[in-house]
């Protein structure tokens, strides 16, 4: 903050600076006149939502971790390729073991349903045509209801895809993983960990405190079923039941520090890799989404009037 020559206070505050795409133009919605947003959607209708949380992270790792690194990705994405990015949903849906944690907010399911419905919903009456729900957080089991829910309750005429950043990376994500020579991922991926750490450590590293990491390893690893059933985070392995399908122990009663598993593992080199992959990737999908479908061209994946008999 300074006092300018005119005797203003000058501070540029945490939403007030706008971040412009490699073309020079506005990457978030929020920071758009509407001139601006009107002549974004003649040239690009796809919109990237992050979907992400506000809970304990470990003692080393911000609470918003999950939200910081969806919106990471969706704007490296957009720099590169013109797609609009939305504004971040903060706030989430969590699964039962999650509860009660300092610094988790969970959303019922149903309001947050409704929620990002409606944001749905508004943005294709704006003009975006493709939107795409980019999940940061262990809440996909929740989003795929808000896209049938938008176009069977809601009427929207919009295609509409739900992902999370890792399902573009699920085959380096395994334990053992050898992302570089050298650079191995030790543990399972599950929740503020080896992997969540290196992840924020490289998008965000003044996000992290480092010195903290050791101390909110997890003490002990504990699982309601053996592991050969039950998959981890990502749903990496390919297990009988992922991993929101079981009830699982209480976070407050078996990982008081946060980290469900060993975040001092972490390295800002094993993000790096992990991030870059996923972007490169996604990348690829968006420049074939723009072109297989350019702006204002959507395949009716919608119901005609009268198509329902009962």
């Amino acid at each position: 903050m300074r006092v300018g020559v005119s005797g203003m206070v000058e501070y540029e505050a945490r939403f007030s600076k706008p971040y412009y795409n490699k073309f020079g133009e506005k990457i978030y919605l929020d920071q758009m006149t509407m001139a601006e947003l009107l002549e974004r959607v003649k040239k690009n209708d796809i919109v990237i939502v992050p979907c992400g949380s506000v809970e304990s992270h470990g003692l080393g790792q911000a609470a918003g971790e999950d939200t910081v690194i969806g919106s990471y990705i969706a704007e490296r994405v957009a720099f590169e390729t013109g797609v609009t990015v939305a504004p971040p949903i903060f706030y989430g849906s969590h699964p039962s073991h999650h509860y009660g944690m300092p610094g988790t907010i969970p959303i019922k399911k149903e309001a947050y349903i409704d929620y990002v419905t409606s944001v749905v919903k508004w943005l294709s009456n704006a003009g975006f045509k493709k939107i795409i729900l980019l999940n940061s957080h262990g809440q996909e089991y929740v989003l795929p209801i808000v896209k049938d829910k938008a176009i069977i309750e809601e009427g929207v005429k919009a295609l509409i895809f739900v992902t999370s950043w890792w399902a573009w990376v699920r085959d380096i994500l395994r334990q053992g993983t050898e992302l570089k020579p050298g650079l191995v991922l030790e543990t399972p991926f599950i929740h503020a960990d080896e992997l969540e750490a290196s992840v924020l450590w490289y998008v965000a590293p003044k996000l992290v405190d480092p010195a903290k990491l050791k101390e909110s390893d997890a003490e002990k690893m504990v699982g309601v079923i053996p592991d050969k059933w039950a998959d981890k985070a990502g749903n990496v392995y390919g297990r009988p039941f992922g991993w929101y399908d079981i009830s699982a122990y209480m976070e407050i009663h078996y990982y008081p520090k946060g980290s469900v598993g060993y975040p001092s593992k972490a390295s800002r080199e094993k993000g790096e890799v992990v991030v870059e992959t996923a972007i490169q990737r996604i990348i690829e999908f968006i420049e074939w989404l723009h072109k297989t479908y350019p702006p204002g061209v959507v395949p009716q994946v919608w119901p005609n009037p009268g198509d329902f008999k009962y």
